[in-house]
This record gives C-alpha cells, sequence and structure tokens, in this order.
C-alpha cells in the first residue's frame, strides 16, 4: 500500500514543534534531576518519550493522524457531556403541578367572517350560570385570600405569644434563682451558728480542762504537804528515840556511878 508523504513544510512544523517540546522537557528535567533517584527514572521515561517525538519526526504522518483522532473524540465526549447536562436540568413541570386546561385554539378561529361557523358556542343560560359560577369561585378566592392573610396573622400572634411565654419563663427561672440565693445565704448563717456553737463548745471544753489542771495542781500541793508532814513525823520520831536512848544511857551512868 503505497502511503502519502508529508511536505517538507509540514515535516519542518512538525519537527519545530517536536524539537522545542524536547528542549523545553530536557531544560525541565536537568533543573530538578539533581541527587533524586525517582526524577532521574522520570528522566529516563521522558528521554524514552523525546526519542519516541524523534521517531514521529521521522515518519511524520502517523502521530498527526493519532491527534486529529484524539481531537475528534475529545469533541464528541464534550458534546457527550453537554447534552447530559441539559437532559439533567432540563425541566418538564412548568406550573408547580397544576394543570392547564387544553384550548384548541385553531377550532376558534372563524374561516368566514361573514358566514361564521363555530364549534365552540354557549347559550344564554350558560353564559349565565357561567357567569355566576366565575363570580362565585372569585369570591371564593378572594375569602381564600383573606383567609392566608388571617393565618398569616395569627403565625405572627402565636409566634408573639411564645415568646411571650419564653420571657415569662425566664423571669421564673431568675426569681428561682434568687429564691437559691437566698437558701445558700441561709445556709450559711446556719452554718455560721453552727461553728459559733462549736467555738462556744470549745470553750467549755478549754474551761473544764482549767479547772481540772487547777484541781491536779492543788492535789499535787497536797501530796506534797503530805509527803513533807511524813518526813517531818518520821524526823520526829526518829528523836523521840534518839533522847530516848540518850535517857536510858544516862540513867545507866548514874546508876553505875552510885
Amino acid at each position: 500500500m503505497i502511503r502519502p508523504t508529508k511536505s517538507k513544510s509540514e515535516k519542518t512544523t512538525i519537527g519545530a514543534k517536536a524539537s522545542r517540546l524536547a528542549q523545553n522537557v530536557t531544560s525541565s528535567l536537568q533543573s530538578t534531576a539533581n541527587g533524586i533517584a525517582q526524577t532521574r527514572d522520570s528522566i529516563n521515561t521522558l528521554t524514552d518519550g523525546i526519542g519516541a517525538v524523534a521517531g514521529a519526526i521521522t515518519t511524520g504522518r502517523a502521530k498527526t493522524a493519532g491527534a486529529a483522532i484524539d481531537v475528534q473524540q475529545a469533541t464528541a465526549g464534550n458534546i457527550g457531556r453537554a447534552q447530559q447536562r441539559s437532559e439533567i436540568i432540563k425541566e418538564t413541570d412548568f406550573y408547580g403541578g397544576l394543570t392547564m386546561p387544553e384550548i384548541d385554539f385553531s377550532g376558534l378561529m372563524p374561516s368566514d367572517l361573514l358566514n361564521p361557523n363555530l364549534a365552540v358556542t354557549a347559550t344564554e343560560d350558560q353564559l349565565t350560570a357561567g357567569l355566576e359560577n366565575y363570580a362565585g369561585a372569585t369570591r371564593a378566592q378572594k375569602l381564600y385570600q383573606t383567609g392566608f392573610k388571617y393565618i398569616s396573622e395569627l403565625g405572627k400572634t402565636k409566634q408573639e405569644y411564645h415568646k411571650a411565654q419564653a420571657s415569662i419563663i425566664k423571669g421564673a427561672t431568675e426569681g428561682v434563682k434568687v429564691q437559691q440565693e437566698i437558701v445558700r445565704f441561709d445556709r450559711q448563717n446556719i452554718e455560721l451558728e453552727s461553728d459559733l456553737t462549736k467555738l462556744e463548745q470549745s470553750a467549755e471544753k478549754l474551761n473544764q480542762e482549767g479547772v481540772k489542771l487547777l484541781g491536779l495542781q492543788k492535789e499535787t500541793t497536797q501530796i506534797t504537804r503530805k509527803i513533807e508532814a511524813m518526813e517531818l513525823k518520821r524526823e520526829a520520831e526518829i528523836k523521840s528515840i534518839e533522847i530516848q536512848t540518850q535517857m536510858i544511857t544516862q540513867k545507866y551512868l548514874i546508876e553505875a556511878m552510885a
């Protein structure tokens, strides 16, 4: 099969683009590849890519055809996504759930103004009844509108009512807080009275211990005096014995001298 060849100008253009691409990639890799193994691997990979680009420069045509196919696929993909977005945002309920009556306006258009032959007509009774019906329905709509306005005002009143309730509850809550503070105050007073009572009890215990101490001090004095008296008694007894002994000795000596 004979392949069509590119002209010299086309090859030169492709070659210039590929050469600039190779120079840009090489300069970018050289600025970030110092001392990093992963970057060095990336340099090798991109160098292989540069070789592939150089091969494409030699063959010329294959890469250009592939690029054209990629552009077509990308364009088709964009069109498809645009269609999907248009389908997603497409609105079908134009009347918000209501149903508009269908009217055949072509059947209402007279074909001969001098001799009209219209399919849709109404008798006098139908006209009267229809007008009465529309008038009643219009009055009903006015009542509906007035009722909805009243309900709206009722809602506002209910809001103010609940606000007033909340304000009253807050006021009652503050009253409860005041009562709590009063109870805390009373409790502190009771605890103060209790502490004062305990203080008086401690003072009485101190007085009692003082009395006990005074009694012990008196008892110590009395014991001391008793011991001293007993010592004096023993001394007196000793002296009495000594005097008696002297007297017996003196009596014996006198009898011996007689």
